[in-house]
């Protein structure tokens, strides 16, 4: 404890700017970042405190205002940093939603393969099923309920659209009944890419009556294991019914892939 109170009155006492060190030869911002993140895993910053002000900042870091400048503007637009004026510059808590249209963006430029986000998906959510089943409140089954009972009105009215977006949140409910925060975080940052995948699949299938009963019958089957607090039935569940949708695209798993 002793040890405790000596940090926190150094830190006290001579601000936090000597805890930022000299930028080496990298891109300056992704020197920041790490800078940041690695002080924010350490806890000895934390989200809502005031960084020090340009000039003590890149003496600590011993790189040009301007240089410093370019880097917080990159970290602001990432969402890391907020710059208020007449304040100075603050670690804010970042939103997954900053990140995920980033994610997107870089998936597409490497050339997004169908088979590899039904795979991470298919891990994320049969994990998410699980715990969910174990750790569900009855907040997160009302919610799920409701979002299944929109979803049959949407087939009655014929609107794909509005299915498609009930679908994503009946998958997001689920993993946020994980209470798993790491989990709902990895969901929400592909949450774009996942979206987009659900859309395509219920476009291009929406015409089947056969198979939408099926995927109608195949989420209130989830939900009443996920009630019924049996883990072991939702994963098996979950892993037909992502199997199912794999299956009625035409996709495989890359594991299939040159296999005799």
């Amino acid at each position: 404890m002793e040890l405790i109170y000596k940090c926190l009155f150094k830190i006290n006492k001579e601000g936090i700017h000597h805890l930022f060190k000299k930028i080496e030869k990298r891109k300056k911002y992704e020197e920041v970042l790490d800078q940041i993140k690695h002080l924010l895993m350490t806890k000895q910053i934390t989200a809502g405190q005031k960084l020090p002000n340009e000039i003590e900042l890149s003496k600590s870091m011993k790189i040009s205002r301007s240089s410093l400048r370019e880097a917080l503007q990159i970290l602001s637009v990432l969402g890391i940093v907020e710059r208020r004026s007449g304040e100075g510059t603050v670690i804010k808590q970042v939103q997954p939603e900053n990140i995920k249209v980033i994610m997107s963006l870089v998936a597409v430029s490497r050339g997004l393969d169908i088979a590899d986000l039904h795979e991470v998906r298919t891990i994320l959510e049969n994990s998410s099923v699980k715990l969910a089943a174990k750790r569900r409140e009855k907040v997160d089954l009302e919610q799920m309920e409701k979002i299944l009972i929109d979803m049959d009105k949407s087939y009655e009215m014929n609107d794909s659209e509005w299915a498609s977006y009930l679908d994503f949140l009946f998958h997001k409910s689920i993993v946020t009944a994980s209470k798993n925060n790491m989990l709902l975080t990895l969901f929400e940052i592909i949450s774009d890419l996942l979206g987009e995948q659900i859309r395509i699949t219920r476009d291009e299938l929406n015409k089947s009556k056969d198979i939408i009963f099926k995927f109608k019958e195949e989420h209130w089957g989830i939900y009443r294991h996920i009630k019924n607090k049996d883990s072991l039935k939702a994963k098996e569940a979950m892993d037909l019914h992502l199997d199912y949708a794999n299956v009625v695209r035409g996709f495989t798993t890359k594991s299939n892939f040159g296999r005799n």
